[in-house]
C-alpha cells in the first residue's frame, strides 16, 4: 500500500525561503559519537545537496578539533555555527562550545545554556528542524549514553521527516540509540556506513521523498470501510482522522496479518472481531511517559505556579488533559498541581479531568500501575512522594495524587466540552485530525478555557485559524494563553451538534419529563413517610459509626457537642450509655444474624435520667461485602429472622470507680506518648528531608559527573588521535633530518643545543647525550673564532649570517645561521653547514666543466 506524505495539510517548505536547500540533516551524539560520524561522513558523497548540522556534547571550557578531523574524510564545508548564519547546501555546521542550537526562519539561533538544567541539545535541534523543515528534515541518533534526541526524534517523525538511529550493536555507547528506538518513531536502524548509503538515496530522489504517491481510489475505498467497522464496534467516528496517518498504523495490521492489501485486510475485519479490537488499540493508544519532554513541563509548571497564586482561597484550580491515553500525563499534571500548591503553603484544591475516547485505556489509567521504564523522567523525590513500589518492576500512584483525578470517556471532536478549565493539555492528538477536525478540537478547547487559561499543545502542533484568539508564551513547547471569549457565534458546527445531543440520562432520572410520571424527590418523601410508620425510633449507622439517617425522636437521646461537629454516634453520646451501645455495636458486627437488646439504658434528657431498652442489629448488603447498624430506641420491634440476645446494664459501684480512674490514668498516659511518639516522627520527617534533599543533590551531581564523562570521553578521542598526527609528523621530522647531508644543529636561545643531525658531527665532536649541553662548550673544525657571537648576534636582531668559510680540513663550506621563530618570537637559532663540494659534485652532470 502506498503512503502519502503524512502531513498533507501543511506541504513541507522549502528549506523555510533559503534556496538551494531540499534537505537538512540533524546529527546527535556524545560519547563514542567521534568514530560513527567519521564513519557516516567518509561514506558519503560530498555533493549530495543536503545541510548537515553536528551536535556532539562537549565539554563547555574544551576547544573542539572536530573541524580539523572531519576535514580529513570530506571536502564539504565545515562551519563553527555563528548565531544568525544562513543555512547553505553540502554544508556540514557544527555547534559552537556552551551553547544550544536551533534553527528558526533559514537561520541559525544560538542561546545560552542553563548549566543548572539537564542539557538536551540534540532534542532542542531536532525540534527546530522538525518545525521548520517539515517532512524535508532528518534525524540522526548515534553513539552516547542518556536519553537526549528521543523527543526529537519523535518531533521529526511526526512532522513527517525521516529517522534514523545507529544500531546498538555497532555503538561504543548504546543509550542514545536505544532510547530513540524505544520511542517507536525510528525508520531506519542502521550502522553509520548505511546511514550514509541511504541518505544519498534520499539525497538522490527529493521528489520521491516529499511527494510520495498518494493514495489510490481503491486504497481510500478500504480504509474508509475500515473507519465504518470500527465506528459501528466502538461508537467512534474516525472521519475526522487522516486517510495518511491511519495508511501509516494500518500498514503495520497488514504486515501482521499477512495481508496483501487494503481491501483483503478489510475482509479479514469484518470476521475477525478481534482484530477489529486490536487495530483500535493501535490507533488511539499512545506510548508515554511521566514528565516526557521535562523542559515542556518545567515551563509549564512556571505558569500554574502563578495560577495558584492568584485563586482565591476557596476556589478550585480545574485542569483537563484531553487524550490521556494511559494516564501518565494526566498524573503528571496531577503532581504539578500538588506542588504549586504546597509552594503556596496550602492544602491542595485543584481537580484533573482527563479524558480519552477509549474506555480500555481509561480503565488501565484509572488502576495507577505503572512500570519502571514509564518514571525514567521521574526526579528521586518525585518517586519517594508519588508513588510506591509493588515489585522491582511495578510502581502504583499514591492516593495523595490519584484521588484529584477524575477518568472519562469523551470525544474531543464530538462530545461538548467541560468548562471553567485553568489549564488544558492537548499534546500530539491534533496532528493525527484533518484540518477541519483540528479547528473543531482547537474550538473545544478554548471555549472550555477561562480567560487568561493555558492551552499545552505537541512541539508540532498550532492553535491554527484561533492562533489570534491566543498568546503564545512559549513557542518552543506549544504553550499558549486565552486572550478573550468568543462569541456564542462563533461556535463551531460540530460543537453545537454535540450540544444538542448531550446525553440526558441523569437529568431524566432527577427530573422525569411526563408530569404524570412521580418525581424523583417525591419518591424520597414517600420513602420517608413509610418509614416514619414502621420505625418509631432509632438510628441508621454505616460502617464508621456515622449517622445516615434519624428516624423519629431519636434526636431526644442524642446531645450536641461542641468544637468541629462528627456525625460519629459514640461522640454524640456520654456516660453509661456510650459504653453499653458501643460494646453492642462490636458484638453485633461480629454476631450477624443476631438482635442485641440492652436492658434500662440510661440517657441525659434535659436536666433528669431516662431509661429506655436499644436494640442494635447489623443490616448486610446482599450484592455487596459493606453493611450498616441500625439502633432503635424503646420497645424493640419484632424480626422473626434474628436472634435475640438480652443484655442488662450493670450499676456502677466502688470497683466501677476505681476502674474508670485507672482507665481515665491510662489514657493520660497514651496521650503523653502519643506526643512524644510525634514530636519523634516530625523529627524523623525532618531527618527525612534532609536526607531526600541530600540524595537530590547526589543525584544531580551524578548527573554531572556522568555528562563530564561523556565529554571527557570525547576530549580523549580527540587528543588521541592529535597525538597520532603529531607522531607522524614527529617520525617525519626525525627521518628527514637522519636523511640529509646538511650539518645542522638547533640551540635555544642560551645557546643550549636541542637537536642536531648526523651530518653536523663532521664539524662538531658531538653525540646524542650532548643533547642539553651548552654549544660554547665544544670546538669545531671551521675556520671562525666568533661563531658563538654570530649566533648570539642573530638572535639579538633577528637578521640572517651567510659566510663561506673553510675547514681545518681545507673544506668550504657555507655557513647559514638563522633565527628559531615560534609565532612572533625568537626561541633559538639553526646553524646550518653545506658542504660546497659536495654541493659541486651534484651540480656537476648538468655542467661539466671545461678541462
Amino acid at each position: 500500500m502506498n503512503i502519502s506524505n503524512p502531513n498533507p495539510a501543511a506541504p513541507p517548505p522549502k528549506a523555510d525561503g533559503s534556496p538551494g536547500i531540499h534537505a537538512v540533516v540533524g546529527i546527535g551524539a556524545s560519547a563514542g559519537g567521534l568514530k560513527a560520524i567519521e564513519n557516516l561522513f567518509r561514506n558519503l558523497p560530498d555533493d549530495t545537496g543536503m545541510t548537515f548540522i553536528v551536535v556532539q556534547h562537549l565539554s563547555p571550557d574544551f576547544k573542539s578539533l572536530m573541524d580539523e578531523i572531519l576535514a580529513r574524510f570530506t571536502t564539504m564545508k565545515i562551519v563553527n555555527t555563528q548565531n544568525g548564519a544562513r543555512l547553505e547546501p553540502d554544508t556540514i555546521y557544527l555547534i559552537p562550545p556552551k551553547k544550544n542550537l536551533t534553527v528558526t526562519d533559514g537561520h541559525f539561533v544560538t542561546s545560552d545554556m542553563d548549566r543548572d538544567q539537564i542539557q538536551r541539545p540534540v532534542d532542542l535541534l531536532f525540534q527546530s528542524i522538525a518545525r521548520c523543515f517539515g517532512s524535508n528534515a532528518f534525524g540522526i541518533v548515534l553513539s552516547g549514553t542518556g536519553s537526549d534526541g528521543a523527543a526529537g526524534i519523535r518531533a521529526i517523525h511526526d512532522s513527517g521527516g525521516v529517522t534514523y538511529a545507529q544500531t546498538p550493536g555497532t555503538a561504543q555507547f548504546d543509550g542514545m540509540p536505544k532510547n530513540a528506538i524505544a520511542t517507536r518513531c525510528v525508520k531506519h536502524v542502521l550502522p553509520p556506513t548505511e546511514i550514509a548509503a541511504s541518505l544519498w538515496v534520499h539525497a538522490s530522489e527529493p521528489d520521491a521523498r516529499s511527494n510520495v504517491d498518494p493514495l489510490t481510489t481503491e486504497e481510500l475505498s478500504g480504509i474508509r470501510l475500515v473507519f465504518s467497522m470500527l465506528s459501528e464496534r466502538h461508537n467512534i467516528d474516525f472521519s475526522g482522522y487522516k486517510e495518511s496517518t491511519v495508511a501509516r498504523r494500518l500498514e503495520r495490521r497488514i504486515q501482521s496479518r499477512n495481508c496483501k492489501d487494503i481491501q483483503q485486510y478489510a475482509e479479514l475485519l469484518q470476521s475477525d472481531k478481534a482484530e477489529v479490537d486490536a487495530l483500535y488499540h493501535d490507533l488511539l493508544i499512545g506510548v508515554t511517559k511521566f514528565f516526557r519532554d521535562t523542559e515542556a513541563f518545567f515551563s509549564l509548571q512556571t505558569r500554574i505556579n502563578r495560577i495558584v497564586a492568584q485563586l482565591a482561597p476557596s476556589q478550585e484550580l480545574r485542569i483537563w488533559v484531553a487524550g490521556c491515553a494511559s494516564g501518565e500525563e494526566a498524573y503528571t499534571m496531577a503532581m504539578i498541581g500538588t506542588e504549586a500548591y504546597d509552594r503556596q503553603g496550602i492544602s491542595p484544591n485543584f481537580k484533573v479531568l482527563a479524558t480519552d475516547a477509549h474506555q480500555g485505556a481509561l480503565d488501565r489509567a484509572a488502576r495507577g500501575l505503572f512500570s519502571a521504564e514509564s518514571l525514567e523522567f521521574v526526579s528521586r523525590q518525585r518517586q519517594t512522594r508519588f508513588f510506591t513500589s509493588v515489585n522491582k518492576t511495578q510502581y502504583r500512584i499514591t492516593p495523595e495524587i490519584r484521588r484529584h483525578i477524575v477518568f472519562a470517556q469523551h470525544n474531543l471532536i464530538e462530545d461538548p466540552p467541560f468548562t471553567k478549565i485553568h489549564v488544558v493539555t492537548c499534546r500530539n492528538m491534533l496532528i493525527y485530525f484533518k484540518p477541519e477536525a483540528q479547528n473543531s478540537a482547537i474550538a473545544s478547547l478554548h471555549f472550555s478555557l477561562e480567560k487568561d487559561g493555558l492551552m499545552m499543545l505537541g512541539s508540532s502542533e498550532t492553535p491554527g485559524k484561533l492562533q489570534d484568539e491566543f498568546e503564545s508564551l512559549d513557542l518552543t513547547w506549544r504553550i499558549y494563553r486565552k486572550l478573550r471569549t468568543l462569541p456564542a457565534s462563533l461556535k463551531s458546527h460540530e460543537q453545537l451538534r454535540a450540544i444538542e445531543r448531550a446525553p440526558r440520562k441523569l437529568v431524566n432520572i432527577l427530573n422525569r419529563d411526563k408530569p404524570e410520571q412521580l418525581s424523583f424527590t417525591g419518591l424520597l418523601d414517600a420513602y420517608d413517610s413509610l418509614l416514619s410508620e414502621f420505625v418509631k425510633c432509632g438510628v441508621l449507622l454505616d460502617e464508621q459509626r456515622n449517622v445516615l439517617h434519624v428516624f423519629g425522636d431519636a434526636n431526644d437521646y442524642l446531645q450536641n457537642t461542641t468544637g468541629r461537629f462528627s456525625g460519629n454516634l459514640l461522640r454524640m453520646l456520654s456516660g453509661e450509655s456510650r459504653t453499653a451501645i458501643g460494646a453492642a455495636l462490636v458484638r453485633s458486627a461480629k454476631e450477624e444474624h443476631s438482635k442485641i437488646v440492652i436492658r434500662d439504658v440510661p440517657f441525659q434528657v434535659g436536666d433528669h435520667p431516662r431509661y429506655a431498652d436499644v436494640t442494635v442489629r447489623t443490616l448486610k448488603s446482599k450484592v455487596a461485602a459493606s453493611f450498616v447498624w441500625f439502633i432503635e430506641f424503646g420497645t424493640p420491634s419484632q424480626s422473626s429472622r434474628t436472634v435475640e440476645t438480652v443484655v442488662r446494664v450493670s450499676r456502677p459501684g466502688d470497683q466501677y470507680d476505681a476502674i474508670e480512674a485507672e482507665l481515665a490514668f491510662a489514657k493520660e498516659s497514651l496521650s503523653a506518648t502519643i506526643e512524644e511518639l510525634e514530636a519523634s516522627n516530625e523529627e524523623l520527617q525532618s531527618t527525612n528531608e534532609e536526607l531526600i534533599a541530600s540524595n537530590e543533590e547526589l543525584q544531580s551531581t551524578n548527573q554531572e559527573l556522568h555528562s563530564v564523562n561523556e565529554e571527557l570521553y570525547s576530549v580523549n578521542a580527540e587528543n588521541h588521535r592529535k597525538i597520532t598526527e603529531l607522531q607522524e609528523v614527529t617520525e617525519d621530522i626525525e627521518n628527514l633530518l637522519s636523511s640529509t647531508d646538511i650539518g645542522t644543529l638547533f640551540v635555544d636561545e642560551n645557546l643550549f643545543i636541542r637537536r642536531f643531525t648526523p651530518a653536523a658531527t663532521r664539524y662538531f665532536n658531538l653525540v646524542d647525550h650532548d643533547i642539553g649541553r651548552s654549544l660554547t662548550n665544544f670546538t669545531h673544525s671551521m675556520v671562525l673564532a666568533d661563531l658563538s657571537n654570530q649566533i648570539r648576534s642573530v638572535l639579538l636582531t633577528g637578521k640572517n649570517f651567510v659566510k663561506e668559510i673553510t675547514t681545518t680540513r681545507d673544506e668550504r663550506v657555507l655557513l647559514r645561521v638563522v633565527p628559531y621563530k615560534s609565532g612572533a618570537e625568537r626561541k633559538g637559532a639553526i646553524v646550518n653547514i653545506l658542504d660546497l663540494k659536495t654541493l659541486a659534485s651534484e651540480a656537476e652532470p648538468d655542467h661539466p666543466s671545461d678541462t
